[in-house]
């Protein structure tokens, strides 16, 4: 679940989801990178998409305000560095031309506590934000008084996880482990054949390495060209929606980063990198997990999607829910090419306080489906 944030909840295999997580990446950034790229648009098209659904992100701005945030002590930003260098081979030998491009790659994710005396800062930069909890305007002075509260109501039982899966979040060390995977993987593919270098940065939007941290290495590296890539399959406004609103911002308050050209990468639910490897994954999950072939036919392939309140799909336009259902829908096509003719659910977890939230609930599908008579699930 951490690894993959909000998408596809599935039992994963880090080292198989990595690979094929960098090839996707790499596979997606080629059309960005090629010098025809006209600045500012979006790399969504292609051969390389399933389907013809090709939803549009919402441009509905909403507004914003800055707000204190917690830090904890000064970390530098994340960032994979490429260094080109030549020398001279004496006195006569030219000088080498400049590199036509220095590209930069901007790795988006949600960030998460290191320590358990991380939590509840962690909760309240979370909470803090408008795209989170969303309050009407009359009572939006109110925003950060909730988040301390919810932050501090909600860290023992937050904590409590994070100590039973080690005391922290991997999610710093397995995005900078994507981003030096992905570094190497684009120095292979276009380097000598594009006269460019590379940067791979990391940017999360709650905690450290944070994006501000990540778009001050992109100035001081002398980036000229950027592609932004949200690690969410997904698109919702409460997460690459939120990351997106905060770069633009900031990219639009600093002259030399408005200067930058730069590509959007919003969602790739329905990228054919990502979809198979999904598949790959569930065919060998079911494989591993079941010995018993009828044990293994009669398995629930269970999506359980991270949720968003229902009022951001029906009244802000999010397509979240359509995307994700669009993606569910997208691997199981795959898994029935192979043979695989599971039943399947999809369900939507993690809901926070009063409002409803996207249904049905995960913990609700859970006891259902044991009540029904299933008894395997993957």
């Amino acid at each position: 679940l951490l690894q993959q944030n909000d998408a596809v909840v599935l039992a994963l295999s880090p080292s198989t989801t990595s690979r094929a997580r960098t090839k996707l990446a790499s596979d997606m950034l080629a059309p960005a990178l090629q010098p025809s790229r006209v600045p500012g648009t979006s790399a969504r098209s292609g051969a390389s998409h399933y389907g013809a659904t090709q939803l549009q992100t919402p441009t509905r701005r909403i507004k914003r305000r800055n707000h204190r945030r917690h830090t904890a002590p000064a970390a530098a930003a994340s960032s994979t560095r490429l260094t080109s260098s030549s020398s001279a081979g004496g006195d006569t030998a030219q000088a080498q031309p400049p590199l036509q491009d220095k590209v930069g790659v901007l790795l988006l994710n949600l960030g998460g506590p290191e320590t358990l005396d991380d939590v509840q800062p962690f909760l309240y930069n979370l909470f803090s934000d408008e795209d989170i909890i969303r309050l009407p305007e009359p009572i939006r002075f109110l925003q950060r008084p909730l988040a301390q509260a919810i932050s501090i109501g909600r860290a023992p039982k937050s904590a409590e996880g994070y100590a039973s899966i080690g005391g922290g979040s991997p999610l710093r060390r397995i995005t900078e482990q994507q981003a030096e995977a992905l570094l190497r993987t684009l120095q292979t593919k276009f380097e000598s054949a594009n006269n460019v270098s590379f940067n791979v940065y990391v940017g999360m939007r709650y905690w450290y390495p944070f994006t501000e941290e990540a778009l001050e290495k992109i100035k001081s590296d002398g980036i000229t060209r950027l592609v932004i890539l949200p690690l969410y399959p997904q698109f919702s406004v409460s997460t690459s929606g939120s990351s997106l609103r905060l770069l633009e911002t900031l990219l639009r308050d600093d002259p030399y980063l408005a200067s930058i050209k730069h590509t959007v990468i919003p969602s790739w639910y329905n990228r054919v990198g990502y979809v198979e490897s999904m598949a790959d994954l569930i065919e060998e999950e079911l494989k591993t997990a079941f010995k018993d072939d009828d044990v293994r036919g009669s398995a629930n392939i269970f999506f359980s999607a991270h949720g968003v309140p229902r009022s951001y799909v029906e009244e802000a336009g999010d397509p979240y829910k359509e995307e994700m259902e669009a993606s569910v829908s997208l691997i199981m096509s795959s898994l029935r090419r192979r043979g695989v003719m599971n039943e399947y659910t999809l369900a939507y977890q993690s809901r926070v306080g009063p409002v409803e939230w996207l249904t049905p609930y995960t913990d609700d599908v859970i006891r259902q489906l044991g009540e029904g008579g299933t008894d395997a699930l993957l």
